[in-house]
């Protein structure tokens, strides 16, 4: 099974911006999450098409299992 965490932002009007990262931690809080994507905004480390994010929408960890064809 393979995880990612995946955050969400928020852009300017609807729109959102996700970035996934493969592999978290195991005991990942949603505090220190938003903690660090806060920083991102805050820092403006990330810019989509030049726009920075705005706020948080979601954090979570998507889980996937593979299962090989017989």
């Amino acid at each position: 099974m393979s995880k990612v965490l995946r955050m969400t932002f928020k852009l300017e009007g609807t729109k959102t911006a996700t970035y996934n990262l493969a592999g978290p931690k195991d005991g990942l809080t949603k505090a220190a999450v938003e903690g660090v994507m806060q920083d991102m905004i805050t820092k403006k480390a990330i810019l989509v098409k030049g726009v920075a994010p705005t706020a948080i929408k979601e954090a979570v960890i998507k889980s996937t299992e593979e299962t090989p064809l017989a």
